[in-house]
């Protein structure tokens, strides 16, 4: 039996996008998609089976990373793949990552624990917040330059700022927040705003320390993939993955790619709907796809979260 091996080499978001990866070379080449996650105790994925790779799994092996080393249909001579990349062919995999996307189901009762949390917010305007710290290292509290480092963490102001320009259009919007750990380490958006989060703690407190949050990853995720609208983290797949991948297509605000200090504010949105990630960090680096948005009043505001899809 041939195999593909996902482990748990990164974050969730950028897991679930390689994915489309494995799907495609299952699909052409007859692979059979093995996942080693610790996320298996929240997630069923159609088409997967839980396995480690062990000895057999390294034997007539290849890893994949980001420059992949051979041309795509030489995979086939390959028994086990090692896949440690979610950046692909981008011809090959445009219309796998919906499909793929589909196959990922949350545990019913994290979905119960989502659909009552909204519950008290469905008749008012709803925006999703996803603020990413943990290792995205925030370079300067004072200047955010989205190319100044390979991750970057977006100051706090920046959020405020946008959130305050929803609010003074819609006075009645309601927040949700997920973030690296714990909305109390946000006291400001505490004071100023109605921000909510989801009631359901991470089991791998320790474990992912780069990606450390007071939830669990895979509700919060999915929690986010309820709003249609996304006040997001640049280059985070998280926001990526929630918005584009999961739930209906949402609009995603972000810090320009130029320059910007708390004297010049500002921000755009764009909508990647089904477009991978390599589509999303080039909108966050460059600006590709992405318009300014200089009075909130051109945004559109949907009531409530979306969760017909679930």
């Amino acid at each position: 039996m041939k195999k593909i091996f996902i482990t748990d080499y990164v974050g969730l978001s950028t897991r679930l996008e390689a994915l489309a990866i494995a799907f495609l070379i299952s699909e052409t080449f007859g692979h059979q998609v093995c996942l080693d996650w610790l996320e298996h105790d929240a997630l069923t994925i159609a088409g997967t089976r839980k396995c480690g790779r062990g000895l057999l799994g390294r034997v007539n092996s290849i890893k994949l990373k980001v420059d992949w080393p051979t041309h795509f249909s030489e995979l086939k001579s390959y028994t086990n793949i090692n896949l440690r990349t979610h950046l692909g062919p981008a011809h090959l995999l445009a219309n796998l990552y919906l499909p793929a996307a589909r196959r990922v189901k949350l545990r019913p009762d994290l979905v119960a624990v989502i659909k009552e949390t909204f519950r008290p917010y469905e008749h008012r305007p709803l925006v999703g917040v996803h603020i990413r710290r943990g290792d995205f290292p925030l370079v300067s509290s004072e200047i955010f330059d989205v190319n100044a480092s390979e991750w970057p963490a977006v100051p706090d102001w920046w959020y405020e700022h946008v959130m305050s320009q929803i609010q003074r259009r819609w006075p009645n919007v309601a927040f949700f927040v997920s973030c690296s750990g714990s909305l109390s380490d946000f006291p400001n958006l505490q004071a100023k705003f109605d921000v909510f989060d989801l009631p359901a703690s991470s089991p791998y407190a320790g474990i992912y320390k780069g990606h450390a949050a007071a939830h669990h990853p895979a509700a919060d995720l999915f929690a986010l993939a309820c709003c249609r609208t996304l006040i997001g983290s640049p280059c985070s797949t998280f926001t990526h993955y929630a918005a584009n991948m999961l739930g209906q297509p949402a609009q995603i605000l972000l810090p320009p790619a130029t320059p910007i200090n708390q004297n010049q504010v500002s921000f755009s949105k764009v909508e990647l709907h089904g477009r991978g990630a390599g589509d999303y960090y080039a909108a966050c680096r460059t600006g590709q796809g992405m318009r300014s948005v200089p009075d909130a009043s051109q945004l559109h505001l949907a009531n409530g979260a979306c969760i017909d899809w679930f």
